[in-house]
């Protein structure tokens, strides 16, 4: 039998967008949007699926280059439009579930731009994930954000 442990962290990652709060909020709501930054890549074998409502679930789910398969799946606890995300989430590789998190996810206007605060609150599972990988993959997730965002002008 292997040996079970948990680790119990929370971190917080925040970036600054030059885009309005409801600009930032539409890249996180809008599947298209969302899809282009934070599902599977375009050389990936996956899905995605975004049902954005409380209550609502999310699935990102691909192969990675060490050959597992990752799921990630959230569920939307509460959504206040431009200004605040709350889901859960859990994630997979192949059938091992590795985590359970919280996040929360607050959209703060500064100047003309956007204060993202991402924050995590995580169980992390029998050694198979650890927090530091965990925050390194969210920023490099909200820098994809970002560069979004910067392909995608504004609306009039």
């Amino acid at each position: 039998m292997n040996k079970r442990s948990v680790e119990h962290a929370t971190f917080v990652v925040e970036r600054t967008y030059e885009a309005a709060p409801a600009r930032v909020f539409a890249a996180w709501s809008d599947s298209a949007a969302k899809a282009r930054w934070f599902g599977p890549g375009e050389d990936e074998a996956g899905e995605y699926e975004l049902d954005f409502r409380v209550g609502g679930r999310e699935i990102n789910r691909g192969a990675r280059p060490d050959g597992g398969m990752y799921t990630y799946e959230a569920r939307y606890q509460d959504i206040v439009p431009d200004q605040r995300i709350v889901y859960t989430y859990d994630m997979h590789r192949d059938e091992t579930r590795i985590s359970v998190s919280l996040a929360t996810v607050v959209f703060t206007p500064e100047g003309d731009g956007t204060l993202l605060v991402y924050t995590e609150q995580g169980a992390f599972l029998d050694g198979e994930d650890k927090p530091e990988y965990r925050q390194q993959g969210t920023g490099s997730l909200l820098d994809a954000l970002g560069a979004e965002l910067q392909r995608q002008p504004a609306r009039a």
